[in-house]
């Protein structure tokens, strides 16, 4: 068993008192589907959590500041202190600059000056000196009351808000870099993802989804992802009626369509695309604002100021970045497009295609993404399945 100490970020720290009570139980929620947990208990911005085996999960759970391994040491005298640190730091700091860094939960009979200095001079003997403000070793303790707290192995968190405290999100996904990276970072902010794809690419495009989904789900938490596959075929046969410089600005619009259908069968209160301004030519500002013109619901773009450097980047991180790169940006329509689209010209398109997205949303395939593989649960035309896929790889 180990103790293990993770921080709050600090936008989960400085909530309300209901507000964070209900967010903590989020995030304890989201900890133990990543780890295998034992017990907790919080102590102001501190969880402190007992897990069995590796805890690296903790990395992808959004709402964690920074955690580190530690051991708990009960003491009775400032001696009692110093003895435990020398005897699990000396091998740590031995040949290095470190630095002690005490904080004193409690009232007591020293200071943490004083435990700093102590501490820092039975450790001076292993290594090649003291520096407070680059040390190779960071040495922590929290005393508190008889109970002290001893770690220097502190690894980063994804901060961020704990997956389901703010609401879901229906999030327009190609399998391309853009779309998941903008469906992390509405994770990243709280929100659980209901993923929507127009399955234009056929068997491996929907297989690349659906991987993009299974990384995804591993930063969720306790949160499955559902995936939707709506079928394009019947989208790009009226898309043909469309004359050809219009026709990115109007699918992105029928998606949109489909995404608002979509989300209010599952309870969504927004819409989340990929798009980055002015990247192509259906994301300038006149064409974002032509495709947006009477959809309902909030479409929320995260990218929308970053380049694509930045973007792959992020997918690098995220780990969506192997899938994506194979994958073809099936959303996107060949023919170049006008670059200033007229809102009135889309909306007349639009109708022409005489589309029943309510129809088009129930008739497509359903996948649960869970931490133990996909299954699908609808096949098309509303065929209900109960089919176990495990990895998509095996699909």
């Amino acid at each position: 068993m180990t103790l293990v100490l993770a921080t709050l970020a600090g936008e989960v720290a400085i909530k309300g008192r209901g507000t964070r009570s209900r967010w903590v139980r989020e995030l304890v929620n989201n900890v133990a589907a990543a780890v295998n947990l034992k017990s907790w208990r919080a102590v102001g911005g501190t969880l402190e959590l007992e897990v069995e085996g590796d805890y690296a999960g903790l990395s992808r759970t959004f709402g964690i500041a920074w955690y580190a391994p530690a051991t708990a040491v009960n003491y009775s005298s400032l001696q009692d202190i110093v003895a435990a640190a020398e005897r699990l730091f000396a091998d740590a700091v031995r040949g290095r600059r470190f630095a002690v860094m005490v904080r004193r939960e409690a009232e007591d009979r020293f200071t943490s000056i004083d435990v700093e200095r102590a501490v820092g001079e039975a450790l001076t003997k292993y290594a090649a000196g003291v520096n407070l403000s680059e040390p190779e070793v960071e040495v922590h303790i929290r005393v508190s009351g008889g109970r002290a707290l001893m770690f220097s192995d502190i690894k980063e968190g994804p901060r961020g808000l704990p997956v389901g405290v703010a609401g879901r999100t229906v999030a327009l996904v190609s399998g391309g870099f853009d779309s998941p990276v903008a469906t992390w970072m509405m994770m990243k902010r709280g929100v659980v993802p209901v993923i929507l794809s127009v399955a234009l690419g056929g068997q491996a495009h929907r297989e690349a989804v659906l991987r993009e989904a299974e990384v995804l789900r591993s930063w969720s938490g306790a949160h499955d992802i559902r995936v939707y596959f709506v079928d394009g075929a019947p989208v790009f046969e009226a898309l043909a009626k469309v004359k050809d410089s219009m026709r990115s600005v109007v699918l992105r619009r029928v998606m949109y369509r489909l995404a608002e259908a979509l989300a209010r069968r599952v309870g969504a209160h927004s819409i989340t695309t990929g798009e980055s301004l002015s990247q192509v030519s259906s994301q300038t500002m006149w064409n974002l604002e032509a495709e947006s013109r009477g959809v309902s619901l909030p479409i929320l773009r995260p990218l929308i100021g970053f380049d694509k450097d930045e973007i792959v980047g992020l997918a690098r991180r995220v780990g969506t970045y192997s899938i994506s790169e194979h994958v073809p940006e099936y959303c996107a329509v060949a023919i170049p497009a006008n670059t200033r689209a007229w809102p009135e010209e889309v909306d007349e398109a639009e109708k022409a295609m005489g589309l029943d997205y309510v129809a088009l949303v129930k008739s497509a395939e359903a996948y649960l993404v869970a931490r133990d593989g996909v299954r699908q649960l609808r096949r098309r035309q509303g065929v209900k399945s109960e089919t176990t896929l495990g990895s998509v790889d095996q699909a």
